[in-house]
């Protein structure tokens, strides 16, 4: 086997978990800890990726055009779907477009996020958001 496919075999082994490679004297190399580096580095360029889309549909938002922040927040969403701040921040543009169903989903699922990370301050607010709501739409019921 030439160096250059013995790399290669290296660098495809890496994509996956429990590999590992025999060295020249034998003994078995595991590989692991090159997969989770990268694994790691994939994570952290995914994290910040969604969290640029994020940031982007906070300015498309305050400027107004609330289908591409929507869309952003989505896109942020999609790629990190644990990112409770993106689904408070889309509720909130869907509330201000009617739409109420999705703006109270998005608030639910923050909610869950936020009590599953023990997020107690984070999970009162939406919460406390959740129950203004509630009320609001009571309100609105009754008149």
């Amino acid at each position: 086997m030439s160096i250059l496919s013995f790399l290669q075999n290296v660098s495809t082994a890496q994509e996956y978990p429990g590999c590992f490679i025999i060295g020249s004297d034998g003994k078995i190399v595991s590989l692991d800890p090159l997969y989770k580096k990268r694994n790691d580095e994939k994570k952290l360029r995914i994290a910040m990726k969604a969290n640029e889309l994020y940031h982007q549909g906070i300015e498309l938002g305050r400027k107004g055009f609330y289908k591409e922040a929507i869309s952003n927040y989505t896109q942020a969403i999609n790629l990190n779907p644990d990112f409770a701040e993106a689904y408070v921040s889309r509720a909130t543009v869907r509330y201000l477009t009617e739409d109420e169903q999705g703006g109270f989903e998005d608030l639910n699922k923050a909610l869950n996020i936020y009590k599953d990370r023990g997020d107690t301050q984070r999970y009162n607010i939406v919460l406390d958001m959740v129950q203004h709501i509630r009320r609001e739409a009571e309100w609105e019921k009754n008149l």
